[in-house]
């Protein structure tokens, strides 16, 4: 049995309309710019994956593409049910949103106090209304967005365990991945995610995932806004190839 390759797992966040202002280059791309993403993507043979068939590749139970990529979205913006879930639906792309369940409908007022203006999130009707088409999954990003690891055990576990009950309530679906807000995790955070039942979780670490990574700390590569021509960043299609094929990962 061959050994799986290792897999980026692109890491997104809101798909806007047009740019905003510097400040928020990490936290977005441009409609117009993901659509490009994905094209590279399909031209360059890249077949995406969800995280069942990661976790079955690990087990020698699936068998994984020759160019397996795995597409995430962090904290569930509202604007993925326009910029994102038709594109990816056209392609024949699937793709997974963490969402944090007690801001679902609301904004992601986490991002306030560092002087940022909150973005919408989608809805629990928007959500069902995505849930309809296969190409999506839902997953888990805590309740309310926290620093694990600054939370008291009891906490942490009250985060990851109320947003894993109340998911999968609203889903009616199982919840086996997290996503760590920040990247945030510590063995006993990553502990306690296993013992609630998370499967698989991932980290803003650079790096893809290989077969012999913990499963509750798979690293990512992170995706943000890049200009067409960017003096700091270069040509933005590049650069977009870069990170996901070129550059070493942060690990040894």
């Amino acid at each position: 049995m061959r050994t799986p390759p290792p897999v980026p797992i692109l890491m997104y966040h809101a798909v806007e309309d047009a740019p905003r202002p510097p400040k928020y280059k990490h936290f977005y791309v441009v409609a117009e710019e993901f659509a490009g993403q994905m094209k590279i993507l399909k031209r360059a043979g890249y077949t995406p994956i969800t995280f069942g068939q990661l976790a079955a590749a690990r087990t020698g139970t699936f068998t994984l593409p020759s160019k397996p990529v795995l597409l995430t979205f962090d904290d569930g913006y509202a604007n993925l049910l326009t910029n994102v879930h038709p594109l990816l639906g056209e392609l024949g792309f699937s793709y997974t949103v963490f969402l944090v369940s007690e801001r679902v409908g609301k904004t992601n007022d986490w991002v306030a106090a560092e002087g940022y203006e909150p973005t919408p999130l989608l809805s629990w009707p928007e959500i069902a209304e995505m849930q309809r088409d296969s190409h999506v999954s839902f997953e888990g990003h805590t309740a309310t967005h926290p620093k694990l690891s600054t939370l008291s055990p009891a906490d942490a576990r009250r985060e990851m365990e109320g947003s894993k009950d109340a998911l999968e309530q609203k889903l009616q679906a199982p919840i086996s991945v997290l996503c760590y807000p920040y990247g945030d995790v510590s063995d006993s955070v990553a502990g306690t995610a296993g013992e609630l039942g998370y499967t698989q979780a991932v980290t803003t670490d650079f790096g893809r995932a290989r077969p012999a990574d913990n499963p509750l700390r798979l690293p990512r590569i992170s995706v943000y806004h890049v200009p067409p021509f960017s003096l700091t960043y270069g040509i933005g299609p590049w650069n977009f190839r870069w990170r996901l094929e070129s550059r070493k990962d942060a690990r040894p």
